[in-house]
């Protein structure tokens, strides 16, 4: 049994196969095995992950990247 730490309060513990299937959790659509986390975490997993990435994506782009663009596009930032 492995126990992962998500969030300050959120505390997930990973299945093993034979209590994945006894949970009955359904099965993914893509690959047809039973998910390993229940619902509820996985959900809790996905809004932290958005939040950071957010956060990552709505920070400015370094001034050597814009450069970089900008000679791309064959103008200059000088």
């Amino acid at each position: 049994m492995v126990t992962i730490t998500v969030g300050r309060a959120a505390e997930a513990r990973v299945m093993s196969k034979d209590e994945a299937d006894a949970a009955g959790n359904g099965r993914s659509k893509k690959t047809g095995t039973k998910p390993v986390l229940d619902r509820q975490i996985q959900v809790h997993i996905g809004r932290k992950l958005k939040a950071v990435y957010d956060e990552v994506a709505a920070e400015p782009l370094p001034k050597e990247i814009l450069d970089l663009l900008a000679k791309l596009e064959g103008r200059s930032t000088e």
